[in-house]
C-alpha cells in the first residue's frame, strides 16, 4: 500500500479583485499542443525529454494565443493505464481532426502549471 501525500493550496484572499483574478488567469493561462502529447508524457514524471525533468513538462506548453480557446482540459492521473489513455486521447484528436481541419488542444495540469510555481497556477483554476 503506497502513502498520500495531502497538498492544501489557498486561493486568492478576499482583497483579490475579480478582475485582477481575471486578469492573471487570462495571462498565465497556457495549453499544449496535440502534437507534444506523447505516451512518454503521460507515463514519466517529467515532461517526458531526455532528462524527465518536471521542467521540462512546463516547456511542453505555450500560453494561449488571443482569442483562442482551449478545446479539453484534463487532470493527469497516475492511477489510470497510460497506454489506454493515450489510445483514446489520439482516437479523439483524430476524429477532432476530421471534423474541425486541426488537431486539439489542451488543458492538461502536469505541463500548464508551472510545478516550480503551483501555488500560483492553481489559484486561477476556479476562474
Amino acid at each position: 500500500a503506497g502513502s498520500h501525500t495531502a497538498h492544501w493550496f489557498p486561493l486568492p484572499d478576499h482583497s483579490t479583485s475579480t478582475d485582477e483574478m481575471l486578469s492573471h488567469a487570462s495571462k498565465s493561462m497556457r495549453c499544449i499542443d496535440w502534437e507534444n502529447v506523447t505516451l512518454e508524457l503521460l507515463t514519466t514524471s517529467g515532461g517526458g525529454g531526455q532528462t524527465g525533468a518536471v521542467e521540462d513538462s512546463f516547456s511542453l506548453s505555450r500560453p494561449l494565443r488571443p482569442g483562442e480557446t482551449i478545446d479539453y482540459f484534463m487532470s493527469h492521473s497516475w492511477y489510470d493505464d497510460p497506454k489506454a489513455k493515450f489510445t483514446m486521447l489520439n482516437n479523439l484528436a483524430n476524429n477532432f481532426q476530421r471534423t474541425n481541419g486541426r488537431f486539439p488542444t489542451f488543458w492538461l495540469d502536469k505541463v500548464c502549471i508551472d510545478q516550480e510555481n503551483i501555488k500560483d497556477g492553481l489559484k486561477v483554476l476556479p476562474i
